[in-house]
């Protein structure tokens, strides 16, 4: 068993900054003034999605799921429990209000999540509804507890999810334990065919198109799964303009960490409206997942000795922290309005 008792100086000398160190706050800055320079560049000279030579329309369904899961999705479960809030193990964007400056817990924000998706997918309490790329189920747990009516599947690929879940499952007490079932696999068109057509009346994901890449397939399949009627809504990260970084390749600052990943132009998904109508759409300002990302990096911080002591190397210590500096930094410039978050409302064409 490694010990603590040198672990700050470990840090130190590999240059291991925690959030409040002036170092850590110094190379933030320097990164922040660095990506306003690019983003306003953008922003002055637009450009379009085909000149990215990235395909909305063609290829695989989503990014390569094993390698996902390897590196990122399927790490300890007390790497995530560390960080993530307390009550939802929510891993995307809390909201922070309009601005993202409301003085609230994390706990508080993703709540605030989860009501304001609750809200924009106009949901009443009695549907039948299916969340793809599902997490922690911590949209399943506030529904479940807002609205003990309806019936809700999740799916997901990540086994360290999936034994999370089923925990939760087996706990009569937790909202997890009634009108919920977990599917574990990834989401394709083979499990669309043994889902069935029509069979819901809203299907959902957050934090899910970041790993899309047919984005015409992904909406035509979920369109197959809804009722007559039925709605459509998702939340993920996106940009306000098209950029050169739209694929998250390894030449990116955070590609290593979403191999495979996307970060799709707040208006693309105007432009796929073959199956599904676009109803309306949102952007969420960047600061709300600065904000996010800060209370998870504190908390991480916090966790560092215990994760060490249970055998997280210095190099996996260096990488997470890493991720949380290069996270931060992408949402932080221009007031959070270059990068944010994205709402999408469909319903189903008939």
């Amino acid at each position: 068993m490694p010990s603590i008792n040198n672990l700050d100086q470990l840090l130190t000398d590999v240059e291991i900054f925690g959030p409040d160190s002036k170092n850590f706050i110094q190379q933030e800055k320097s990164l922040i003034r660095y990506l306003e320079k690019e983003f306003t560049s953008y922003l002055n000279n637009p450009i379009t999605m085909e000149s990215t030579g990235v395909s909305t329309v063609d290829g695989p369904l989503v990014a390569q799921t094993e390698d996902l899961m390897k590196e990122h999705y399927d790490e300890s479960i007390e790497l995530f429990t560390g960080f993530l809030d307390s009550h939802y193990r929510a891993y995307t964007m809390a909201y922070y209000g309009e601005t993202g400056d409301d003085d609230i817990t994390l706990e508080e924000a993703q709540t605030q999540k989860f009501r304001l998706i609750a809200q924009r997918a106009q949901i009443k309490g009695d549907e039948k509804i299916l969340n793809v790329g599902c997490g922690f189920a911590p949209l399943e747990t506030f529904l479940l507890e807002e609205y003990p009516n309806i019936e809700i599947t999740g799916v997901t690929p990540s086994k360290v999810q999936a034994k999370y879940i089923k925990d939760k499952i087996r706990d009569p007490s937790h909202a997890l334990s009634r009108n919920f079932d977990l599917i574990e696999s990834v989401f394709d068109e083979s499990l669309v065919e043994q889902l069935g057509d029509k069979r819901y009346d809203l299907v959902m994901s957050v934090g899910l198109f970041e790993h899309v890449h047919n984005i015409g397939t992904m909406l035509s399949l979920m369109s197959k799964l809804l009722k007559p009627n039925g709605r459509s809504f998702h939340h993920f990260i996106t940009s306000r303009v098209v950029t050169p970084q739209v694929h998250l390749n390894q030449k990116t600052v955070i590609g290593k960490y979403f191999p495979g990943g996307r970060v799709w132009p707040h208006d693309e998904f105007n432009r796929h409206t073959n199956d599904l109508e676009l109803v309306n759409s949102w952007f969420l300002n960047g600061k709300n997942y600065w904000r996010t990302l800060d209370d998870w990096h504190r908390r991480y911080w916090k966790c560092i000795p215990q994760l060490y002591k249970n055998g997280f190397s210095i190099e996996a210590i260096k990488h997470w922290n890493d991720y949380f500096l290069l996270c931060k930094v992408m949402f932080a410039p221009l007031d959070g309005t270059f990068y944010g978050n994205s709402h999408y409302l469909f319903k189903r064409k008939d």
